[in-house]
C-alpha cells in the first residue's frame, strides 16, 4: 500500500521525522537537565524538522520527477534521451512507465509514418508509368478523326485505351479493369503490353483478343479480369470492325439518320476463361462518312449524381444524339458529353475511372487528340456563361485530390532506439 501511494510516502516520512525529533527532545531533557541552552531545544527541533523535510521532500519526488521532467525536454527536442528505469509502482514510477511506453508509441507511429511515404513515392512512380502507357496523342489514321481522354479515380487506375496503326490497318481498344489502384494498374499495364505485342500477329481483332487472354489467364489471380472492346478500322477499305470481351455497348451515331444506335459488344471479359476462341466474334459496324463511334467506360454510365442516381446508358445516347449532328469534330462531342455529365454528378465523389473515345469517319486525314488527364475534361464548362456557371459544381468530374506525403517531426521507432542506445536509462529509485 505504501509503495503504491506517493502522498502516503510523504506522511509517513513526516511522521517518522517528528518522532525522532520528539524523541530527540525527551532524551535531551533528561540528560541535559539544569542546561542553560534547554531553553531552546524547542526551537532547535522546529528548524531541523523544516530541513529533514525539505531533503525528504527532495528525495521521494523532486529529485526524481525532475529527471523525467529532463528526459521529457530531451525527447521533445528532438535531442539524445534516455528511457526511465525504475521499479518505483506509485505516481513517480507510472509516470515514468507513461513516458518509457510513450516514446515506443512514437517510434512505432514514425515507422508508420516512413513507410507511407515509401509506398507513397511507390504509387507516384506506378502512376507515371501507367500514365506514359496511356497515349498522350492519337496517331494519324487515315480518315479517322479521334478525342480520347481518362480519369482515374485513384491514383492508379484500371481503365485504358490505345491506338495501333500497321500498314494497311488500325487497332484501338478501350478496356477496365475490374476495381481500381495498384492490382487494376498492374493489369491494365500488363494487357497494354501484351496488346502491342501480339497486335503485330495478329489478323484481326478477334484473333488479338483471344491471343491476348490465353496468354494472360494463367498469369491473373481468379477475381481479376478486363473488359474490352477492340475496333480494327481498315484504311483502304474504309471499314470498322469489332470484338467484344464483354465491355459496355459501342454507341453509333448515324448522320443520315441523325440517331445513336448502342451495339452490344458481346463475348467474355478477357482473363475469365483459358480459351475464348469459341466466344469472342468480330463483326462489322456499317461506319459511314460523318457517323460518330463512342466507347466509354462503366465509370461514365454508373456515375451517381448527390441523390445517388446513375446517369445511365439513356442520358448518354440522347447526350451524344443533342450534339453529334451540329459537332463539325470529335472534340466538340467529347467536350459536350463531359458537360452533361459534369452537370449530372455535381460534387458527388467520383467513384471509378472514366474513359471515353469519340471517333468519327471522315472524309481527309485530321490531327488527332488524345490528351491523357486533360485539364478540359469538364467539357469546357469553364468557358460557360456566368449564369450557367452557377449551375454546375467544379468538383463533378474532377480527380479526388491525391495524397501528399507529409513529413512529421515525430521520430521513428529507430531514430527513438538509436538516441536511446547511445545513453543508459535514467535509474530511478
Amino acid at each position: 500500500m505504501i509503495k503504491r501511494s506517493l502522498k502516503l510516502k510523504l506522511i509517513l516520512s513526516n511522521l517518522a521525522i517528528l518522532a525522532f525529533l520528539t524523541l530527540g527532545y525527551f532524551l535531551l531533557s533528561i540528560f541535559a537537565k539544569g542546561s542553560p541552552y534547554i531553553k531552546f531545544t524547542p526551537y532547535i527541533a522546529l528548524i531541523a524538522f523544516f530541513l529533514l523535510s525539505i531533503l525528504a521532500l527532495r528525495q521521494i519526488l523532486h529529485t526524481p520527477l525532475r529527471k523525467i521532467l529532463v528526459e521529457m525536454k530531451l525527447l521533445l527536442t528532438g535531442k539524445n534521451f534516455r528511457r526511465i528505469y525504475t521499479t518505483r509502482v506509485d505516481e513517480i514510477g507510472i509516470l515514468g512507465h507513461f513516458f518509457n511506453e510513450i516514446t515506443t508509441s512514437l517510434g512505432k507511429i514514425g515507422n508508420d509514418l516512413k513507410e507511407h511515404k515509401r509506398i507513397s513515392e511507390e504509387l507516384n512512380l506506378a502512376q507515371k508509368i501507367q500514365h506514359d502507357l496511356i497515349p498522350r496523342e492519337a496517331p494519324e489514321i487515315p480518315h479517322l478523326e479521334i478525342t480520347a481522354k481518362t480519369k482515374s479515380a485513384a491514383k492508379i487506375g484500371g481503365d485504358s485505351f490505345d491506338f495501333l496503326p500497321r500498314e494497311n490497318q488500325s487497332f484501338f481498344y478501350i478496356g477496365d479493369v475490374t476495381g481500381h489502384g495498384i492490382p487494376a494498374g498492374l493489369v491494365m499495364i500488363m494487357v497494354d503490353t501484351l496488346i502491342g505485342t501480339f497486335a503485330e500477329m495478329s489478323e484481326n481483332a478477334r484473333d488479338l483478343l483471344v491471343n491476348v487472354n490465353r496468354f494472360l489467364k494463367p498469369r491473373l489471380q481468379p477475381n481479376m479480369f478486363m473488359t474490352m472492346v477492340m475496333l480494327r478500322w481498315q484504311h483502304e477499305e474504309k471499314k470498322m470492325h469489332f470484338a467484344g470481351g464483354g465491355h459496355e455497348y459501342i454507341l453509333h451515331y448515324k448522320a443520315l439518320e441523325k440517331k445513336c444506335e448502342s451495339i452490344m459488344s458481346g463475348g467474355i471479359a478477357i482473363g475469365m476463361l483459358p480459351d475464348v476462341s469459341a466466344v469472342i466474334k468480330e463483326q462489322e459496324i456499317d461506319f459511314r462518312e460523318g457517323d460518330f463511334i463512342v466507347l466509354y467506360s462503366d465509370g461514365i454510365t454508373e456515375c451517381k449524381n448527390v441523390s445517388g442516381e446513375q446517369f445511365g446508358l439513356d442520358r448518354l445516347i440522347k447526350s451524344i444524339e443533342t450534339k453529334a449532328n451540329e459537332a463539325t469534330s470529335t472534340k466538340e462531342l467529347f467536350d459536350h458529353v463531359a458537360q452533361e455529365v459534369t452537370i449530372f454528378v455535381e460534387d458527388h465523389i467520383q467513384e471509378d475511372d472514366m474513359s471515353l473515345i469519340v471517333v468519327k469517319h471522315v472524309a481527309a486525314e485530321i490531327k488527332q487528340e488524345a490528351l491523357q488527364e486533360s485539364t478540359d475534361w469538364n467539357g469546357g464548362a469553364k468557358n460557360l456563361p456566368k449564369t450557367e456557371k452557377e449551375g454546375i459544381r467544379e468538383t463533378g468530374l474532377k480527380q479526388q485530390e491525391q495524397c501528399e506525403s507529409q513529413t512529421l517531426t515525430t521520430p521513428s521507432q529507430e531514430d527513438l532506439s538509436q538516441r536511446s542506445q547511445q545513453n543508459p536509462a535514467t535509474p530511478q529509485g
